[in-house]
């Protein structure tokens, strides 16, 4: 098997059975004021700041066969640094003349101050457990090792489980273009896809998921009880919530491989049939229909002594607890409270 070399394909394939269609970039990448897009669909892909969000541009262009005979792009024409260009305006018409410059005087420049070390980057975990694809590249950032299987990529100490990458972003700078973590710097967009990670360690094909803990809040109506889940941007295709008639299951796959996972054992029973849940940007809403008419002390099960409490209530309005206009008691506080 041999790697294509088309820009942003870098499948591999068998020569001798080369028919798979081949996405790409014919153009060059364009990296422009922090900025990264590529020339061939500026006006398809929008510029990305991110470098890991430039290579997960899809390529724009599609041919059958994939190939190593990339020819290489015309070089950029240079003026010379002794020349200088001179810019004049005949019948209308801009001139520009070349000629020799003047010599000048370079002043020398204060020695730079000493750059703080760059914090390294949480590294992801490979999740063993997970099946891979085989053909699945290795996540880390300098690393081109595609996925063969657990025996080859996973288990033990062979040459393949080991991991040539890049523990700090790519850094381009007055054309020049590397990484943080190691000082080798090149001109070539292609020179710097070849340039071999400085650290090694264990592959990463599929990340494993960090189990955090999300905010939980709640109020109360005499029919519902309303559960905010405060876990922002939840992928609501791949998150999960069943109601039961005692509990509720919430499962909630969030940003950055994390995942909230929690069951409510309900204070009270409650009608799954006519509970609702909704996903918003920094929340999820639970609706939750009682199956009686009292009122709930906390919202979950506990097996602390809670006294004598009676008074709980939630309000009235349009955005529930914040901006209610209108207290809401249950019967008995009602009769209470005239």
């Amino acid at each position: 098997m041999v790697r294509c070399l088309r820009k942003s394909c870098g499948a591999e394939y068998d020569e001798d059975d080369n028919t798979a269609m081949c996405s790409y970039h014919p153009g060059a990448p364009v990296f422009h004021e922090g900025l990264k897009s590529w020339s061939c669909c500026q006006d398809i892909y929008k510029p990305v700041l991110d470098f890991d969000e430039f290579m997960q541009i899809p390529g724009c262009t599609e041919i059958k066969g994939h190939t190593r005979d990339v020819p290489k792009p015309e070089p950029v024409p240079q003026v010379s640094p002794t020349q200088n260009v001179s810019q004049t305006v005949v019948d209308g018409k801009e001139v520009f003349q070349v000629g020799h410059a003047a010599p000048t005087t370079v002043a020398t420049a204060a020695p730079p101050e000493p750059r703080a070390a760059p914090t390294p980057i949480a590294l992801e975990v490979d999740d063993s457990n997970s099946p891979v694809i085989v053909g699945t590249q290795c996540r880390r950032k300098g690393c081109t090792t595609t996925f063969v299987s657990d025996e080859v990529n996973r288990q033990g100490d062979g040459e393949g489980t080991v991991c040539h990458y890049h523990p700090l972003p790519a850094i381009f700078r007055e054309g020049s273009k590397g990484y943080l973590c190691c000082k080798r710097r090149v001109l070539e967009f292609d020179e710097f896809m070849k340039i071999e990670g400085c650290k090694t360690g264990r592959h990463c094909f599929v990340p494993a998921e960090e189990q955090v803990d999300c905010r939980v809040d709640h109020y109360q109506t005499p029919q519902q009880v309303h559960v905010s889940v405060f876990g922002k941007q939840a992928d609501k295709e791949r998150s999960f919530i069943k109601f039961e008639n005692d509990r509720v299951i919430v499962d909630l796959f969030l940003p950055n491989q994390k995942r909230f996972s929690r069951t409510l054992d309900l204070f009270g029973p409650i009608e799954p049939e006519n509970s609702t849940f909704k996903f918003f940007g920094t929340k999820v809403e639970l609706q939750l229909q009682k199956a009686d008419g009292r009122m709930w002390t906390v919202l979950e099960k506990t097996d602390r002594d809670l006294g004598n409490i009676s008074l709980t209530f939630g309000v009235g309005g349009r955005t529930g607890t914040v901006g209610g206009k209108e207290i809401v008691l249950d019967e008995g506080n009602r009769s209470r409270n005239p």
